[in-house]
Formats: structure tokens, C-alpha cells, sequence
């Protein structure tokens, strides 16, 4: 490619975009956040965000986490009996269809586990007082809501609104019972016929509902 060209000027456009060139400094080992997002998926398996935990329990699954990861984030990448590394086929439902290759780890260890049931038999159940201060020395802030000024419930009832509660229409409330479903007609919700007198003083039958919610004074 020779400078000076249509094709040269378009490639250094391309390699000289700004947005190109951040991407690429992302691109070095030393920006990359897998690991984080590896260390907040083990997180997860130790304090789900559905289940609430104190603050001490949510603090020392925290430590578990810590010391799980600690012990098997330089897993080594299994070999065959041939040596060669293995690597396994994923389809993550995201990428709609489009493959991964993942390397096959070794199994994690729990010798971290170990540690732990030998420092609490042989020590804290021994003499847990020198432990249980240094809990108690832990600060445990307060909750987020406190920050906050709690209302009164009866009136953070009174201000809900909802379909199923009694809507007000003027002075009368509708009742909620003679309220029409949508495509389940109840029985008050039945066609009638009537017969109508015309222009002429003939009777004519007309179909009409009766579906007019019925009001319930208070």
C-alpha cells in the first residue's frame, strides 16, 4: 500500500479514529476486568442478591468469597494424556447461536475450609472471648432506609392506588365486585333484549349490555 493513496488515506482514518484508539489501550493485560467480574460471580454464589443477610453475615460470606477465589483464581488448564490443553465448546444464550472456547481448568480445592474448622475448634471454641471483642469492635453501620424519615402506614395506605381498590368517581364510589374483567363477561355483564317502540309505535327488539357498573353510595 502506497502513501498518498484513496486506500492508504481511509486505513489511517480508520487506525487514527479516536474511539479505535481507546479501545485499543483496553485491549492490554493490564486493563482487563475478568477477574473482577470472575471474583463477583463467586461473590454471588456465597450471597445471592435475592436472600437480605446482617450486616456481620453478608461481611463474612464476603471473606469466604475472598478466600475461595484467592485459592483458585491461577487454576492450571487441564492437559490430554497426549499433553496437549484442553478447551471446551460453550453456546451462551446471549451471543444467539455463536460459539466460545473455554479452557478446562483444574477442579477447585477447599483447603481454605480446613484452615477455618481448624482455627475455630482448636482456638476460638477454646477461648472465644479474646474473638468475640474483636467482633464487637466491628462497626456496624445502619440501615439505608434510616437515613430517611418513615411515614405513617395508614396514610401511605390511603394514597395507594390500585385497580382493585374502590376508585372514587365524584361523590360515589364504583364497587369493585360489578367492575367488568376484560374477555371474562360476568353474569351482570349479560345481554338483554328489549323491545324499543320505533318512529312508528311499532315495538322493535335491540340488544344492548347491561354493563354499566353499578354505584354503591357512602
Amino acid at each position: 500500500m502506497q502513501p498518498g493513496t484513496q486506500a492508504f488515506y481511509k486505513l489511517e482514518k480508520v487506525m487514527t479514529n479516536t474511539r479505535i484508539l481507546k479501545d485499543i489501550t483496553k485491549l492490554s493485560p493490564h486493563h482487563q476486568t475478568s477477574s473482577l467480574d470472575s471474583f463477583h460471580s463467586v461473590i454471588l454464589r456465597f450471597a445471592p442478591k435475592n436472600v437480605v443477610f446482617p450486616f456481620l453475615g453478608m461481611f463474612c460470606r464476603l471473606y469466604l468469597a475472598a478466600f475461595h477465589y484467592t485459592e483458585n483464581a491461577g487454576r492450571a488448564q487441564v492437559t490430554s494424556s497426549t499433553g496437549h490443553p484442553l478447551f471446551k465448546v460453550n453456546f451462551p444464550k446471549a451471543r444467539k447461536g455463536q460459539r466460545t472456547i473455554k479452557q478446562v481448568k483444574t477442579p477447585p480445592t477447599f483447603k481454605y475450609l480446613d484452615d477455618q474448622q481448624d482455627l475455630i475448634f482448636e482456638h476460638v471454641f477454646v477461648e472465644p472471648a479474646p474473638y468475640m471483642d474483636e467482633v464487637l469492635k466491628i462497626p456496624i453501620p445502619p440501615d439505608l432506609c434510616a437515613e430517611y424519615e418513615r411515614p405513617d402506614k395508614e396514610e401511605v395506605i390511603s394514597t395507594m392506588v390500585s385497580r382493585f381498590n374502590h376508585q372514587l368517581v365524584g361523590n360515589q364510589h364504583i364497587c369493585p365486585d360489578h367492575l367488568e374483567t376484560h374477555g371474562e363477561p360476568s353474569s351482570p355483564h349479560r345481554l338483554e333484549s328489549r323491545h324499543i317502540p320505533d318512529g312508528q309505535g311499532n315495538p322493535s327488539t335491540s340488544s344492548q349490555r347491561s354493563d354499566m357498573p353499578e354505584t354503591c353510595n357512602d
